[in-house]
């Protein structure tokens, strides 16, 4: 009778280890473990802006561990401690501290990432703390503001109704700039008076209800625009190429200028989208209905704005009194 091999391919050794949860015994240097989880956030289905937002704040935080003499050749070489000097260097540079926890917060998904993949055997950036930051609303238009912005394009030129169409979309829809880029033409449908917003931030589609203006704006824009049997795209260049989010920031910037409300706010996609939430927030609309139509996954977002711009507590400071 002859005696079982008493070792294990290598592979399979492996293989096992990581199911059971343990460390590989293979190094893996940071930027290969990085590389790996770029590719599995795309074959995890989770949107191109959010693979790259992670690729970004992965590469800042690689260039602060070179800054600091971190061992990048083995992913396990990196400490709780690196993380904590990273954040001390951000803050000393003048970052934001949102900005610096979104890169506190990569640096935990990437983390558990390696761990499952046994890659580490725990997540040093886990036990980080964010900091702490005020919760506040970042600048809105007022509504005379916005008034201007929209009468700056030149409506006797594509360029300038295109722009309106646009700037119209962020004002009565409140979506965000990537998921405006990514409308197509059969996403508006007229007969039901709503665009269907299909690449959403959180992996849902969803239907946004157009207002009488928007309707009309959108036909005449489409009737400038015609069929392009090359480009789905909704909103394009006069050469009929697709209109990128650079451009899009581009045009609004200077329309605010043109019109000068660049010298009092920023002129931004996510401007209108605050623009949004306010008045919706003012006329009233109850924060899940706001929920639905801002895409957002949970209400702590929209909170801020309640608590800001609500008027439930001017209606009710004289209840009660007597």
């Amino acid at each position: 009778m002859s005696k079982k091999n008493r070792t294990v391919n290598p592979a399979i050794y492996e293989g096992l280890k990581s199911v059971i949860g343990q460390p590989s015994d293979k190094v893996i240097s940071y930027d290969a473990a990085v590389d790996d989880f770029i590719q599995y956030s795309a074959i995890k289905g989770l949107s191109k802006h959010t693979a790259s937002s992670y690729a970004k704040e992965l590469n800042q935080l690689r260039k602060s561990f070179v800054d600091q003499g971190v061992d990048l050749t083995n992913i396990r070489e990196v400490k709780a401690s690196d993380f904590e000097e990273f954040i001390r260097l951000q803050v000393a540079k003048g970052y934001a501290p949102s900005t610096i926890n979104i890169r506190v917060r990569t640096a935990r998904i990437f983390g558990n990432y390696c761990v499952k993949k046994g890659y580490t055997s725990n997540n040093a950036a886990s036990g980080v703390s964010l900091l702490k930051m005020r919760h506040t609303v970042g600048a809105t238009f007022t509504q005379a503001q916005l008034k201007r912005l929209l009468e700056a394009p030149d409506l006797s030129t594509f360029e300038g109704v295109r722009d309106l169409a646009i700037m119209l979309t962020f004002a009565d829809t409140g979506i965000r700039l990537s998921e405006l880029e990514a409308i197509r033409t059969t996403d508006v449908v007229f007969p039901d008076r709503a665009i269907n917003i299909q690449l959403t931030k959180n992996g849902y589609a969803r239907r946004i209800p157009m207002t009488k203006r928007l309707q009309t704006v959108l036909r005449a824009y489409m009737k400038a625009r015609g069929l392009d049997e090359f480009t789905s795209s909704l909103f394009v260049t006069i050469e009929d190429k697709p209109l990128n989010a650079r451009s899009i920031q581009y045009q609004i910037r200077e329309h605010g200028r043109r019109s000068g409300v660049l010298d009092d706010v920023q002129c931004s996609p996510h401007v209108f989208r605050r623009t949004f939430a306010k008045f919706k927030i003012k006329a009233g609309v109850d924060i899940f209905t706001l929920q639905q139509l801002m895409g957002h996954s949970d209400i702590t977002e929209l909170r801020k704005y309640v608590a800001i711009y609500s008027s439930d507590l001017d209606a009710a400071i004289e209840k009660g009194i007597e």
